[in-house]
């Protein structure tokens, strides 16, 4: 029986280059990269290449906060950041890199190109001044070793429409009107500017951020209705609250069996929140909501004579990451008066490795430069769990993640760090 023959091997002229031998090259992004830039992403996250998201993406652009690594012209590795303020606690709004889009092919994989662009990140906006670095994570486990941690969670609540009843003392005042993009817009937009001071974790909506927030091409419904406008309107007829939500049909065998899903809800006063809670639970044909992102003190489960009729899961939402401590911690107020020295370990950015005198309270606060002994000793991450006071530092201490050289220092500075109002972020970026 003759031998087989052995496959005949590709030129070396027709083969493409082995990922592995390829040296990527860190690349800014130019608007003529752009559209390039963004199928890279696409692909990073697994989606279709959709026009609709290349065209809103380009209106938000900030090119020269956008790189990645390239191979022979080819995106293989994206990242970037958007400039946004955020609020904390205290009301003030200060700069922010909202960061995003960071993706790295498959081939090239466990070759160090996450870690370099996100040292080369934090390196670009401790270099432009923004004391603190925010993102989404896709996935939990990597952000971490960037020194990113949750700071504010969310609430998703669903239930059956039926069973929510307020009680006795609650009493919806004014009404709602379902109105077009336009004259939501009209009166959203002055709402959200002048509530966001009211709870640490939000974020502005310059320029087409707004666009983003009522983004609502087909593939984005879910299989539910277009996205629609809700205003609610006080007994003087002035707006005071405003909603999105989308309808989603379906039948059984008992009759009309649809669901609301809630895009945004917000209110200035307890009447006008629940008056656009009535409203949406009582659109015909509905038997069931869902609001998937809320803070986690919402408080629809108080006004409600049955709270076990809302269920409730509670999942991370905006992780933070600390870029200037001192500046950082200067930019907000505290809720009662304390004076502490923190040691900070930061292996990413030296100049946050130290020890920092704290003394503030509901006015503000000063940080210096400390040269005594630490009462508390915490890393990066810690703080950044921290900050917008939706994580306890006292469970941190307890949990063995923060060290206490001086006894009651946790207790002590863990209550000037909360917040009354727990840190929330409701725009995806």
């Amino acid at each position: 029986m003759p031998a087989a023959k052995k496959p005949t091997r590709p030129s070396a002229r027709s083969a493409p280059a082995a990922p592995h031998l390829l040296e990527p090259k860190l690349t800014r992004v130019t608007a003529r990269s752009h559209r390039a830039f963004h199928e890279a992403i696409a692909r990073g996250f697994q989606e279709p290449i959709r026009p609709e998201v290349t065209e809103l993406d380009k209106k938000l652009a900030e090119h020269d906060r956008f790189f990645g690594f390239t191979v022979d012209g080819r995106w293989i590795a994206t990242c970037g950041s958007f400039t946004r303020t955020l609020t904390v606690p205290g009301g003030a709004a200060i700069p922010v890199a909202a960061v995003t889009n960071v993706t790295v092919q498959g081939p090239f994989h466990r070759r160090g190109l996450l870690r370099r662009m996100m040292q080369h990140q934090l390196e670009d906006v401790a270099a432009r001044g923004e004391s603190l670095s925010v993102l989404w994570a896709s996935e939990a486990s990597i952000y971490g070793r960037f020194g990113y941690a949750p700071a504010a969670s969310r609430s998703k609540l669903s239930g059956t429409s039926a069973r929510l009843q307020f009680l006795p003392g609650v009493s919806p005042a004014g009404s709602v009107d379902e109105v077009d993009q336009q004259t939501f817009l009209d009166a959203a937009v002055p709402l959200h500017a002048a509530w966001r001071s009211n709870r640490p974790g939000n974020l502005d909506r310059p320029g087409s951020w707004w666009d983003h927030a009522l983004f609502d091409a087909e593939f984005h419904r879910d299989g539910a209705g277009e996205l629609r406008h809700l205003l609610h309107f006080d007994q003087a007829g002035d707006v005071d609250g405003y909603a999105t939500y989308r309808f989603k049909g379906d039948w059984s065998a008992t009759g009309p069996d649809g669901e609301i899903r809630i895009g945004e809800l917000a209110a200035g006063d307890t009447q006008a929140y629940a008056g656009l809670w009535r409203y949406l639970l009582d659109v015909d044909l509905a038997r069931s909501f869902t609001l998937n992102g809320a803070p986690v003190d919402a408080p629809l489960r108080h006004l409600v004579t049955d709270a076990r009729a809302i269920r409730t899961e509670i999942s991370d939402n905006l992780y933070l990451r600390v870029v200037d401590v001192a500046a950082a911690l200067a930019a907000r107020t505290y809720r009662t008066d304390f004076d502490v020295v923190l040691q900070v370990s930061d292996p990413l950015l030296a100049g946050n490795n130290g020890r920092f005198r704290v003394r503030g309270g509901p006015a503000g606060a000063t940080v210096t430069r400390a040269r005594g002994a630490a009462d508390l000793e915490l890393g990066i991450l810690e703080l950044g769990a921290v900050y917008l006071g939706g994580v306890s530092l006292e469970l941190l201490h307890r949990s063995g993640r923060i060290r206490e050289h001086t006894p009651g220092s946790a207790s002590a500075t863990s209550l000037a760090f909360g917040s009354d109002l727990a840190p929330f972020c409701p725009d995806h970026f």
